[in-house]
């Protein structure tokens, strides 16, 4: 009897605590989702043009990683491939400042660079092919520093970027040529033949 009563006992208890818990949680307050606001950044846009300064700029980035090429050549297949890169970025950025005289003797120089950048992207650094890139690259370095150096650059700088080149005048047709042809007669007759640079159909 005593094992009885203590089981209902227990039962009763075990009822009323879980119906606690659950009014707990019906009258608890739930807490309010905090929502976090985004972040709004507003960035000024700056007209940018090509200036003595920007040139100098990517002129110093294009020195630096030159150097650093130079230095560790083939230590490092991941570095070498960062330093021909920036490289070239650099390089590319100077010439299109330039007007378009100075930017045609430009691109032979960075074309030279470009089949360095072909050697070293194709893991084809060779010991032959490691003394072809560096010699490339010491010769580089020197040509760009003597002839595009902000000094001579200075007064070839664009005025805008979005300035064009000079549309390409288109050729003009050769003037017909007057000859003479003397045929029997009294007097001589003049035949006027038109050049042109097409061949003569069959």
């Amino acid at each position: 009897m005593r094992r009885i009563v203590c089981i209902v006992a227990v039962s009763v208890l075990v009822l009323n605590l879980a119906g606690c818990t659950a009014l707990q949680k019906k009258f608890t307050p739930k807490k309010k989702k905090q929502v976090t606001m985004p972040r709004v950044y507003q960035f000024k846009k700056y007209e940018k043009k090509p200036t003595p300064e920007l040139y100098q700029k990517h002129y110093a980035y294009w020195m630096t990683w030159q150097s650093e090429l130079i230095k560790v050549l083939g230590d490092n297949g991941k570095k070498d491939k960062r330093c021909i890169q920036e490289i070239i970025g650099n390089l590319r950025d100077m010439q299109s400042m330039l007007v378009e005289e100075k930017a045609l003797e430009f691109e032979s120089h960075i074309v030279r660079l470009e089949s360095v950048e072909s050697i070293i992207f194709g893991n084809n650094l060779t010991q032959s092919n490691k003394d072809y890139t560096r010699r490339v690259l010491e010769k580089e370095d020197r040509n760009i520093k003597r002839e595009f150096r902000l000094k001579k650059m200075r007064s070839y700088l664009r005025k805008s970027f979005d300035e064009e080149p000079p549309a390409e005048q288109a050729p003009q047709e050769p003037a017909p040529q007057e000859i003479t042809v003397e045929e029997p007669g009294p007097e001589p007759v003049s035949v006027v033949f038109m050049k042109t640079d097409d061949a003569p159909a069959n």
